[in-house]
């Protein structure tokens, strides 16, 4: 069982872009698990997740995901984030949930690969905030010393999803492979392309 997360610095990632942030879910923050549910509880969204996305997101949903990610150690799951006008990025108080991205780690001899996944609500779509998002938290993945084992990350795509191969392009991942009819989703079968990018890709491709 995974024990509560003693990171003396949570994570804290501007989006500079974007004027966004990616920072932990908490329940010290009153706002995050409405807003959580507000975003997620959305078909547009979850026609592209897996059922283990609540469908539908409800207040207790979004209560219950922000314990399960406090409980993690090394945190995976984070929360996307606008930030209020007043303020310079660094206070999680004074930012609001409007998404999430994370990891899960493969096993096995699969465990140098990391799964990674994202979303962000309908009202904020078109701003370029997965992009920047996908991009910064890659980074960070791919230098963190509790992560340095990952020479490897890897998404799912539905078949379908044009968004979201147009942010992991942009971010350098590269399709790798589709597995067809793979997946049952509200009743119709699609298929799924695997979206790879390698740590020595990522890092070569953006030295100065």
């Amino acid at each position: 069982m995974a024990t509560k997360s003693t990171d003396s610095k949570p994570l804290n990632l501007p989006l500079p872009k974007s004027h966004c942030l990616i920072r932990p879910l908490t329940h010290t923050n009153p706002t995050d698990a409405p807003s959580l549910a507000h975003h997620a509880n959305n078909p547009l969204i979850t026609k592209w997740m897996r059922d283990a996305f609540p469908n539908p997101y409800t207040l207790d949903a979004a209560k219950s995901w922000i314990t399960f990610t406090e409980a993690q150690s090394p945190r995976l799951d984070f929360a996307i984030c606008t930030l209020t006008a007043s303020t310079a990025g660094e206070n999680e108080s004074e930012s609001t949930v409007i998404g999430g991205i994370g990891l899960k780690q493969k096993d096995d001899i699969y465990r140098r690969t990391m799964e990674i996944g994202y979303w962000v609500g309908e009202a904020h779509w078109g701003r370029g905030i997965a992009s920047e998002a996908l991009e910064v938290f890659t980074r960070w993945v791919f230098s963190a010393e509790e992560f340095a084992h990952v020479g490897r990350l890897e998404a799912e795509v539905f078949a379908g999803n044009i968004g979201s191969f147009r942010v992991l392009e942009k971010v350098g991942f590269k399709p790798e492979g589709r597995k067809r009819k793979a997946v049952e989703k509200a009743e119709v079968v699609l298929d799924v392309v695997v979206m790879g990018l390698l740590k020595e890709e990522f890092l070569d491709a953006r030295r100065d």
